[in-house]
C-alpha cells in the first residue's frame, strides 16, 4: 500500500512557514556592530617596576589595568596605580586608548588620589604598555609610569614616547 505525499508536504510547508514567521526582524548583522563590540582590549596587572629599577620586589605597591575599545571609538575602563610606602596612589577612569603595534597608550581623568600627600583627583594621567608575548622564552612587558598632571591627548602618542621599564612579575596584553 502506497503512503499519500500529501502529510510530508503539508508538513514541510508547516516548517518553512512556521521559519518565515519566526524569522526575527531587526538590524542588520553589520549594525550589529555598534557601541558595545569590543574592537580593542588592553589588560596590564602586576607589582609594578622595582625590579627593572634594581630594587627589591615590593619596593612599589602594584599596578592593575583594563581598558576596552568599542567599534564606535568610545573608550572606558580604569586603572589603579597604588605607590610606595601605602596609601597614596591613584584611580583613573580611561577615556582615551592608542593601540600602536603590540602597545597602548591610555589616558583619563583621576578619579581619586594622592601624591606626596597632595590631593590629585581631576587631574588628566596617562600612562602606556607594551606587550611582548605570553611565553617564558618572550621578553618581559613593559610598562610606563603614571604621568600627571598629562599633556597631549593619548592618541596623538605611542609606547615610544614614555619611559618603559620591564614588568619582572606581571602580564600586559593587548589586542
Amino acid at each position: 500500500m502506497r503512503k499519500p505525499l500529501f502529510l510530508p508536504v503539508v508538513a514541510l510547508g508547516v516548517l518553512v512557514g512556521c521559519q518565515d514567521a519566526a524569522a526575527p526582524s531587526g538590524p542588520a548583522p553589520e549594525a550589529l556592530l555598534g557601541k558595545g563590540a569590543v574592537i580593542h582590549h588592553v589588560s596590564a596587572g602586576g607589582a609594578d617596576i622595582c625590579e627593572a629599577l634594581g630594587l627589591p620586589t615590593g619596593c612599589d605597591a602594584n599596578f592593575s589595568l583594563t581598558a576596552n575599545q568599542q567599534a564606535d571609538g568610545s573608550v572606558n575602563g580604569q586603572w589603579q596605580d597604588t605607590f610606595a610606602g601605602g596609601g597614596e596612589g591613584i584611580h583613573v577612569a580611561i577615556d582615551c586608548l592608542n593601540i600602536v603595534d603590540n602597545g597602548a597608550v591610555m589616558g583619563g581623568v583621576i578619579t581619586h588620589g594622592t601624591a606626596g600627600g597632595v590631593d590629585v583627583s581631576g587631574q588628566r594621567a596617562l600612562t602606556a604598555v607594551v606587550d611582548n608575548g605570553r611565553s617564558a622564552n618572550d621578553p618581559a612587558d613593559q610598562l610606563s609610569f603614571s604621568v600627571f598632571p598629562a599633556g597631549p591627548s593619548c592618541d596623538v602618542l605611542s609606547p615610544g614616547n614614555f619611559p618603559l621599564f620591564n614588568l619582572a612579575h606581571g602580564q600586559v596584553t593587548v589586542r
